[in-house]
């Protein structure tokens, strides 16, 4: 008997909590504001206020020739466009094509070109360049050194849709430019964003800038030290090398000041009494022999070049270094800033960095310079816009070195190379 009281006390006790877990239950849900639709703007999106301005039917041209209209007008979206007006569009052509639409050709000549010659791809390429995925006006960007990146439309790796090809607007008084090119008017605005104008097409890069590099033949000398440089360094994990394998990272942002060759020899030729007139050859078998070491030269190297990075050797050591730097970013005063070689920072040791800037007229830099912590004098970035524009040659080089005419704000997928007519010494 008592073994069924107590069956049915334990019963009673299901069917109570089973009361109560109902009762509960039965409560109201609690209500929670609606998440609101959203209110999405009315009006002509980026690529139809570009096909409503006369001024930019060049651009329009272009805009239809990537088939990218669909996506700049999608007003779900906000976008920030750098497009140039027809007589922007005129210098590009006239580039682009070699000379062979000259620059006071028919305007029906240019659209010719843009919608039949320039390859659907290349058009993209710069469409896409010329795109930021969000809004900003031009009184948005910064004015601080150096120059600060801000994402394209340009997928770097399909594997990371993330990871951007960098774009490099920046506020200057009284010019304000991306990368390299002057904006020249007052922003454009669009339902879905802004359109800010330049002086003509802001191109993306081709190549990395190894590729230029490797196969400069002003550079020669400057290859072997890095040569020499990475002796030791490649690996299973690395190889190509450290400097060579950073140089060919196309996510890294470098800037180096590339010694042309007669400024190799004449710091070479100071050090081991080899004559400047001698042959390159000379001086490139001396970077490889035993009579200078590895680390000096190393050292030499790595002081050439901005990574945009603050790691040091030592984790309680912070030491910031400019990225990308182009010329009409230095500043006019001199400016001191650390190099690469300061990755070798620790507690205790400091390495000296480079002073840095530039002279202006105008829209544009004439001189700029950058001096080494113990030379007498400072070298001269020796100046010349013209870009490269070779397409990247892949795993293969060219059998012979190219002369190129372009010497400063060389413009690269992970950095810029200014040529200077010095050696940087920094002791």
């Amino acid at each position: 008997m008592i073994n069924i009281i107590n069956r049915l006390r334990g019963a009673y006790l299901v069917i109570l909590c089973g009361i109560v877990f109902i009762t509960s239950c039965n409560k109201e849900l609690e209500q929670f504001t609606p998440i609101a639709t959203p209110v999405y703007p009315t009006g002509n999106g980026i690529a139809a206020t570009i096909a409503a301005n006369a001024n930019y039917s060049f651009y329009n041209a272009l805009i239809t020739r990537a088939g990218l209209a669909p996506s700049l007008n999608d007003l779900t979206k906000t976008f920030t466009l750098f497009a140039t007006d027809n007589a922007g569009m005129k210098v590009f052509v006239n580039a682009a094509s070699g000379g062979a639409v000259p620059l006071a050709a028919p305007d029906a000549t240019f659209l010719g070109f843009i919608s039949g010659s320039l390859p659907v791809a290349s058009a993209q390429a710069i469409i896409q360049y010329n795109t930021i995925g969000q809004k900003f006006t031009s009184a948005s960007f910064g004015s601080a050194f150096p120059n600060y990146p801000l994402p394209s439309q340009i997928v770097l790796d399909p594997s990371q849709p993330f990871v951007r090809m960098p774009i490099f607007p920046a506020k200057g008084t009284p010019y304000s430019y991306v990368n390299t090119i002057p904006i020249t008017g007052a922003d454009i605005a669009a339902a879905n964003g802004v359109i800010i104008p330049t002086f003509t097409i802001v191109a993306p890069p081709q190549r990395v800038m190894w590729e230029r590099i490797n196969t400069d033949a002003d550079l020669t000398i400057f290859k072997a030290a890095i040569a020499r440089a990475d002796s030791g360094t490649i690996t299973a994990k690395e190889p190509l090398g450290v400097l060579v394998g950073a140089l060919s990272n196309g996510g890294a942002n470098f800037t180096v000041f590339a010694p042309t060759n007669l400024a190799m020899k004449q710091l070479l030729s100071a050090l081991t009494g080899i004559p400047v007139a001698a042959p390159d050859a000379n001086f490139i078998g001396f970077l490889a022999s035993n009579f200078i070491s590895t680390r000096l030269v190393k050292g030499i190297v790595v002081y050439h070049i901005f990574d945009g990075r603050s790691n040091t050797l030592s984790a309680a050591v912070i030491t910031k270094r400019p990225g990308r730097v182009f010329t009409n970013n230095i500043p006019a005063a001199d400016s001191v800033n650390r190099t690469l070689l300061s990755s070798a920072d620790s507690i205790g040791i400091t390495y000296p960095g480079v002073a840095i800037s530039a002279t202006y007229s105008g829209l544009l830099v004439i001189a700029a310079k950058v001096k080494g912590n113990v030379n007498p004098t400072a070298s001269n970035i020796i100046i010349n816009f013209t870009p490269d524009i070779l397409p990247s040659y892949g795993s293969t080089p060219p059998a012979s070195p190219i002369t190129y005419v372009g010497t400063s704000d060389q413009n690269y997928v992970n950095g810029i190379i200014h040529k200077i007519d010095q050696v940087l010494r920094p002791q």
